[in-house]
């Protein structure tokens, strides 16, 4: 029975020696996994981190874009502005210069129809006359009077 009690002893050491060194393996790969997920997880942190840092860089840079844009945009119509407003000032200018010619005008065929007739429809200066580079042109005078 010694034997026997040996055997179950030795068994029971042996079992309990198995036991500990599965205890000990489930501690070590537990370990092991537990560091792996921490550098897991600062690996994904240090990702993130540079993403947020390219995703900021290119934030900065479509602002700045949109500054540029904004400012070529106000530059433009204040531009346009101006050149509206110059346009309007030309346009006006022409049309008082026009305005004016047509006024001379005017006055100019007023005095010369004026001239023309005197008291109601009788014809001072015949219109040949009115030329001054030719001159006399008729070769009759006054009530039909023959120049020779």
């Amino acid at each position: 029975m010694p034997l026997i009690a040996l055997a179950i002893v030795g068994g029971s050491i042996y079992q309990a020696n198995e036991a500990r060194r599965a205890r000990k393996g489930a501690e070590e790969q537990q370990t092991r996994a537990l560091m792996q997920q921490q550098r897991d997880a600062a690996a994904m942190r240090n990702e993130l981190a540079k993403q947020t840092l390219e995703y900021s860089k290119q934030g900065a840079s479509l602002e700045q874009q949109a500054k540029l844009a904004k400012q070529q945009f106000e530059t433009a119509q204040l531009q346009y502005g101006e050149n509206k407003a110059s346009m309007e000032a030309k346009a006006k200018e022409v049309q008082a210069a026009a305005e004016e010619e047509r006024r001379k005008a005017a006055a100019s065929e007023a005095s010369a129809l004026k001239a023309r007739t005197r008291g109601g429809r009788r014809s001072l200066l015949s219109q040949a006359r009115m030329d001054s580079e030719l001159g006399i042109s008729s070769t009759t005078l006054g009530a039909g009077m023959m120049v020779q």
